[in-house]
């Protein structure tokens, strides 16, 4: 079993959660940012940071809020939002099929190999440049990024998940003439299913963060851009509270995918694990 399927796995543990287990790590964790937050507005008001590029927590947090009653905030927060989830659409588009070839044809997977792992290392921020040429600081721009550098992960797990689809299995399914849409149906897709999850909600989380950063770079409008304004005009408190909404960003993707998993995958072991703790 490769290491992906270990990663799907929850830890088996003898005694049952608590009642209110989960809401309490909840509130732990909010909690844990309010003291962030205290400690960042003490630090400001003895003078340990200083407020010349770092503003009181206060500042910070009464510019998120007016961003929020801003026209402008929610445009560059539907540009980057909307980008990242089309360019999430196309990786999909484009990695199931290669995946699929790659997956179940020996073949095919030495053939691309090398061309596979010459590509990843490359950072998609050194692409802004090409991107600029061909594109400009267009919406275009930044999808070509966004699928070039978001595409991995994804595309790894569905390798791995069609390399899992049981040999003997898929030969029996033949043998009986189940048919394409029975197999994929009852064998492909359960088997490919949970590391397509995991590579989907990894890939979001990059398009997201490579979304923002060729926003800031390459000049395409959306969250990064009103960051680098706000920077330029020297407005500290409004580009830290555009970092904070790029980050709350990211984390409510996350969420969402981690909450999509749970009833696609209500079968699996690990989400039956994780329901019995």
């Amino acid at each position: 079993m490769s290491n992906a399927t270990h990663t799907l796995s929850a830890p088996a543990r003898s005694a049952r959660r608590r009642p209110g287990t989960g809401l309490s790590r909840r509130w732990l964790g909010a909690g844990t940012v309010v003291v962030l937050f205290l400690l960042w507005e003490l630090a400001s008001a003895t003078g340990v940071l200083p407020a010349a590029s770092l503003p009181p927590a206060s500042d910070v947090i009464v510019a998120f809020g007016a961003q929020l009653f801003a026209a402008g905030f929610w445009l560059a927060l539907w540009d980057t939002l909307s980008m990242a989830l089309l360019g999430l659409v196309l990786i999909v588009l484009i990695a199931a099929p290669i995946a699929l070839v790659i997956g179940l044809s020996h073949w095919w997977q030495e053939s691309t190999w090398f061309v596979l792992e010459f590509l990843k290392p490359i950072p998609p921020v050194a692409l802004i440049p090409l991107g600029l040429l061909l594109w400009g600081p267009t919406p275009g721009m930044k999808l070509f990024l966004i699928v070039f550098g978001a595409i991995w992960p994804l595309l790894t797990q569905l390798v791995y998940g069609f390399k899992e689809v049981n040999g003997v299995a898929r030969d029996m399914a033949k043998s009986y003439r189940l048919g394409w849409w029975l197999t994929t149906s009852r064998l492909v897709f359960p088997s490919v299913l949970p590391f397509a999850t995991t590579g989907l909600r990894i890939s979001a989380a990059i398009a997201v963060v490579i979304a923002v950063v060729t926003e800031m770079i390459g000049g395409a409008a959306g969250l990064g851009q009103n960051i680098v304004v706000a920077q330029s005009a020297n407005a500290l408190a409004e580009m830290y509270a555009l970092i904070i909404a790029a980050g709350l960003l990211g984390l409510g993707i996350n969420l969402m995918f981690r909450f999509g998993e749970k009833p696609l995958l209500f079968w699996h072991p690990s989400i039956r694990e994780a329901g019995k703790l």
